[in-house]
């Protein structure tokens, strides 16, 4: 007989300033750490559509120096007080010690807000990821995995590559970092989350007064495609001079907010994202057919603001390229006719509800969890009803949902390796 674990209650207080800017506060009691995120409303599609990589590259630079330090006065301001600085295209984290948080969190403010993007570092950053860049163009899977996407989202700002090509990021100067910083680092739609061992109100109060003086006018963001689901299957080999071939499979899938996620999510650790080499596409294609080695399927995933994508992937030889395919397809075809057993069904449901408090054990984590259930409507009680939810789940509602959701009949079929 299992044992239900207790339910997880975390005390969250929230604020919102006149700003449009959300503060948000966790309690985690008797730890000695503290933790800060920044998450504003950029969106994929507010770079420029000719120059993909811009956001990425704010966010790589912001730790490059602000108005107050330059990049090796920053780091060192951090390292004095313990604490780890960490930019991206939304906004940034800081974590360190508890009692260096007042210091840290207002690091974390100068980071986010006050770039400078200096020449000579931002010409270094950007070398960087031209190498990456680089590397990347030689690596099958990147390659199949990034022409996957453009299938699947056509003329969506998802389609693009994040870090850009090597033509669109050589081309961006320090200039362009700061009119885009300027233009979307904006309070409204944003957050500020906090997790330490404070009372929550009293992080309130810390973060308010760090952040009391961002201002700005929301903007405008542009629209995008929407994202549509093809009506037909397409198939595409990239040819590379390379021994295995990366094959990715897949359509349009939903987003974070769909009724079905959590039947779905049940439904991708039967089907292919199953912990070990427990999930049906495991044991069929690596265990039975002996494919390969790494294989994986799933929807919900990539699910967020914007339609994630359905993704099965294997990497394997190319004379079973055919046979892989068909193995992904028998899978799929199953699963959308056939409930899956009770044990299956069981098996999933105690592992979801025994894993997913591990994710929680960092303050970072606890503060980018306040985040999502703020941002998705989840409720900041979501963790007390995740297990209950999970566990209500039945097989005829994996089946459904999976016969919703996935289209063997429309899948995009993207490889790339030898031939």
């Amino acid at each position: 007989m299992t044992t239900k674990a207790p339910p997880i209650r975390l005390l969250i207080a929230e604020r919102t300033l006149r700003s449009g800017l959300t503060l948000l506060a966790v309690h985690n009691p008797g730890v000695p750490t503290f933790a800060c995120v920044v998450s504003l409303d950029v969106r994929a599609g507010d770079e420029p559509v000719d120059a993909p990589g811009l956001a990425n590259l704010v966010g790589d630079c912001l730790d490059e120096g602000t108005k107050r330090h330059d990049a090796l006065q920053l780091a060192a301001a951090a390292e004095s007080l313990g604490a780890m600085l960490d930019g991206n295209h939304r906004g940034g984290v800081v974590m360190c010690p508890a009692v260096s948080q007042k210091k840290a969190t207002d690091l974390l403010r100068q980071m986010v807000l006050e770039p400078s993007f200096p020449g000579r570092e931002v010409r270094r950053v950007q070398t960087e990821v031209l190498t990456e860049i680089k590397a990347e163009e030689d690596d099958p899977r990147t390659v199949a995995a990034r022409r996957f996407r453009k299938e699947i989202y056509g003329r969506h700002p998802l389609g693009r590559p994040p870090h850009g090509t090597a033509e669109s990021v050589a081309r961006i100067k320090p200039k362009h970092l700061r009119d885009f910083h300027d233009t979307w680092f904006r309070p409204a739609g944003g957050y500020v989350a906090a997790s330490g061992p404070e009372e929550p109100e009293r992080m309130l109060d810390g973060l308010e007064r760090a952040f009391r003086g961002f201002r700005g006018k929301a903007p405008v963001h542009p629209g995008v495609p929407k994202v549509e689901l093809s009506q037909k299957a397409r198939d595409v080999h990239l040819a590379m001079p390379r021994e295995q071939v990366h094959v990715f499979l897949g359509h349009a899938g939903i987003r974070r907010t769909d009724p079905d996620f959590y039947v779905l999510s049940v439904m991708d650790h039967i089907l292919g994202t199953g912990p070990g080499f427990t999930s049906r596409c495991s044991r069929r294609l690596r265990d039975e057919m002996g494919l390969c080695y790494a294989v994986s399927a799933g929807i919900t995933p990539s699910a967020g603001e914007e339609p994630g994508t359905f993704t099965a992937y294997i990497g394997t030889s190319p004379e079973h390229r055919k046979q892989a395919v068909e193995g992904f397809l028998a899978e799929i075809r199953r699963i959308r006719k056939e409930p899956p057993s009770a044990q299956e069904l069981e098996d999933v449901q105690q592992y979801l509800t025994g894993s997913f408090v591990f994710a929680l054990e960092r303050n970072s984590n606890l503060a980018a969890y306040a985040i999502r259930a703020r941002r998705f409507g989840l409720g900041f009680d979501f963790l007390e009803r995740y297990p209950d939810i999970v566990r209500a789940i039945t097989p005829e509602q994996v089946r459904d949902a999976a016969e919703r959701h996935l289209h063997p009949d429309r899948l995009h079929v993207v490889s790339a390796g030898a031939s």
